[in-house]
């Protein structure tokens, strides 16, 4: 218990830095996207906290995984740059026993991402699609060119002359029609203001004309305030989601009653995803063996390389499925293939047999020295 504390004890700060660098280099990208792709909307932080905060399922799915296999490896690296693991193995500890605690933890983790893949995520996808659905049809607050009579707003048309110092619009028209009856106003000044969810137009010197013909009736005012909803202005419209698109039930009945290829592929990577972290777990052990007059920055280089072609294979398998191009199992292929992979070279690390890099082009390089150079 004392060995299983004291390894806790090293992995668990570098952990937690790991996840909170790598979640954060995730989000500002995130918020950054977001900002460039909503620059012309007049949009809250609140709004854009609530963005950030349904794609953490997402990004945990992610970042939880490659927070733990580096972490672990920082680990693994200084237990042998201090020769404490040295020590460990030459008192008879195998890697198992060393790393009892981790095997647990990762354990319990990939459970717990199973949990946020089949729970949490599709309630934060709903959340972010609808979200973005409705930013992406909300039209910017208007503002309108000197003599230009604007039809953009849904059931409104306006026209202004121009601006003063001020920034008052001169000769201002606003045409109503939201009911049966339309409604015209017209001042020599107008202002706009936004509050909140409603565009407030306050009047200046003009005539209020209701009805038309013999149902004509005006109102004359020196001040006259309108208020009008933008979503009556079609500024913000949220489209109808339907809940079966993202739940995990919903997926799952997808999968069974039709030949959906994406809803195939959507489903088999909320299974595979999580246990990534049980594969990049014991990927850290081999790959973290680093002689003793050797640096640290070959072994985080060939984890950072694991890293990605981890990543890229299960997303290049997930599109070909998605589109047809492969069988759905391919994907359980591709991760049981990294599996074998890993568990093999942990089996031979736990032998005393570590394999480099250059150790994977030495039957080339043996073969290249054999090889006679032609006449």
């Amino acid at each position: 218990m004392v060995l299983d504390r004291y390894i806790i004890k090293l992995w668990l700060p570098a952990f937690l830095g790991m996840l909170s660098i790598v979640m954060g280099v995730e989000l500002l990208a995130r918020a950054l996207k977001l900002l460039e792709l909503f620059a012309d909307k007049d949009i809250d932080w609140g709004f854009m906290l609530t963005l950030l905060e349904a794609v953490l399922p997402e990004f945990l799915m992610v970042t939880v995984p490659m927070a733990f296999f580096f972490a672990m490896q920082s680990m693994i690296l200084k237990l042998y740059e201090n020769s404490e693991m040295d020590a460990f193995r030459a008192s008879g500890l195998s890697y198992l026993r060393i790393f009892r605690s981790l095997f647990v933890l990762s354990i319990i983790t990939w459970l717990l991402l199973t949990f946020v893949s089949m729970v949490l995520l599709p309630k934060g996808q709903k959340i972010f699609q609808g979200l973005l659905a409705a930013i992406q049809t909300m039209k910017p607050a208007p503002d309108f060119e000197p003599f230009r009579f604007t039809q953009g707003m849904d059931d409104f048309n306006v026209y202004v002359k121009g601006k003063d110092k001020d920034g008052l619009f001169q000769s201002f028209l606003l045409e109503d029609r939201r009911t049966t009856i339309p409604v015209i106003y017209m001042a020599e000044k107008a202002k706009l203001e936004k509050l909140g969810q409603q565009l407030q137009f306050t009047l200046f010197d003009g005539t209020r004309l209701e009805g038309q013909g013999e149902e004509l009736r005006s109102l004359a005012f020196k001040r006259y305030q309108v208020s009008i909803n933008m979503g009556d202005l079609g500024m913000l419209k949220v489209p109808n989601m339907q809940d079966w698109q993202f739940t995990t039930a919903g997926l799952w009945k997808l999968v069974r009653e039709t030949d959906r290829t994406d809803a195939l592929a959507e489903w088999n990577r909320r299974l595979l995803v999580p246990t990534t972290v049980f594969i990049l777990m014991l990927f850290a052990i081999p790959l973290s063996y680093t002689p003793k007059r050797s640096g640290k920055t070959g072994a985080y280089l060939v984890g950072i390389g694991l890293v990605l072609c981890t990543y890229n294979l299960q997303v290049s398998l997930n599109q070909k499925v998605a589109n047809g191009s492969y069988p759905w199992w391919s994907m359980w292929v591709g991760q049981g293939g990294l599996l074998m992979l890993a568990t093999w070279l942990f089996y031979q690390a736990s032998r005393g047999n570590y394999y480099s890099i250059g150790s994977l082009f030495s039957p080339l390089k043996r073969l290249w020295k054999t090889k006679k150079p032609s006449q």
